[in-house]
């Protein structure tokens, strides 16, 4: 466009504001002008409102080994959300009133590592893809089948640059509130952010490589998410948490080795506790575990450092183990 072109634009602009300013009808208190404008005001309010894009989101992913399970989220109500693996639809469904929608996937999804996706649709309206992804890792099902689910689900923005989180892990070996480490993400400029789950209103003293770098809090639904005030060089390190167990003097620790070059290992991270006084093996188990009578498996994981169950000692560091699923029912 030319600049003769651009002027003569801005002038018919400038004009025709002349023009209705002249014509404008007046009001000696000026109310006149003033209602207009509120009603300019209203409409524009309206206008933003009817163009809000509600984007369709992920909140569960609960897949099995056999690659079968439910998917559930939020969208537009009324829209048809499309579920993508890959390039592949997986599956459709429409979102309620209040713009929740259910998936059950009866057919199995492939093993290893796949990108699940939404798009909804809305008659008269463009298709609108979701902000988040979600990384699925499926493992093999010649794989003893008694052995526990095994299956990841990460959600993630779909261009980076913010925190991920997990929605579905291994069989979790803690209870529900245990501290842990799910993720770690870069933004643009290289800035780590890590990630993770504890117990509501947990405080969090944070290190890294054994140094002392900050403090967190879980929120309300027990994640939590830190990032160090300086970049990290390249090569390997070590996460640390340290957490006491609000009113029970049990101090969990978790330390989670990582390298900057490649994704985190969450199957590398170490739990431990602390043994503050007061403490037995007993209670530490039902804290942790949930149930007392674990505390058996504590005790064969660290059978060099502890010589009798029914005696340890203030500052002794015992590893926490996968605890072996089974029925503890009143305990």
């Amino acid at each position: 466009m030319s600049n003769t072109t651009i002027a003569a634009l801005i002038a018919a602009v400038l004009a025709s504001l002349v023009l209705a300013y002249s014509f404008w009808p007046s009001d000696d208190s000026g109310s006149g002008v003033v209602a207009a404008s509120n009603a300019e005001i209203d409409d524009a309010e309206q206008v933003d409102e009817a163009t809000v894009v509600v984007r369709p989101s992920f909140d569960v992913v609960r897949i099995s080994r056999e690659g079968t399970g439910v998917i559930a989220g939020r969208a537009e109500q009324d829209a048809f959300v499309e579920i993508h693996a890959g390039d592949e639809i997986i599956g459709r469904v429409r979102a309620n009133e209040a713009g929740e929608w259910v998936f059950l996937l009866e057919s199995p999804l492939e093993e290893g590592a796949q990108e699940l996706t939404l798009v909804s649709h809305l008659e008269g309206a463009d298709p609108v893809e979701s902000d988040d992804i979600v990384v699925l890792a499926i493992p093999e099902r010649e794989q003893d089948l008694a052995a526990e689910n095994g299956v990841i689900a990460v959600l993630s923005p779909r261009y980076g640059g913010g925190v991920s989180r997990i929605l579905q892990r291994p069989g979790s070996y803690m209870a529900d509130y245990a501290l842990q480490v799910s993720a770690l993400d870069y933004d643009e400029r290289g800035r780590a952010t890590f990630s993770g789950t504890a117990e509501e209103g947990a405080e969090i003293r944070v290190y890294l490589d054994n140094e002392y770098v900050g403090d967190t809090t879980a929120d309300a639904s027990g994640r939590w998410s830190f990032s160090p005030d300086n970049h990290l060089f390249a090569g390997e390190h070590v996460l640390r948490l340290d957490q006491i167990l609000d009113g029970d003097g049990v101090e969990i620790r978790v330390e989670q080795p990582f390298d900057t070059g490649n994704a985190l290992d969450i199957a590398m991270a170490e739990s431990h506790v602390v043994v503050h006084p007061g403490n037995n093996l007993w209670h530490i188990a039902r804290r942790v575990y949930g149930s007392g009578v674990l505390f058996t498996q504590i005790f064969r994981a660290n059978n060099e450092s502890i010589k009798d169950p029914d005696l340890i000692y203030p500052g002794q560091k015992f590893l926490l183990p996968k605890a072996q699923a089974y029925d503890t029912a009143g305990t």
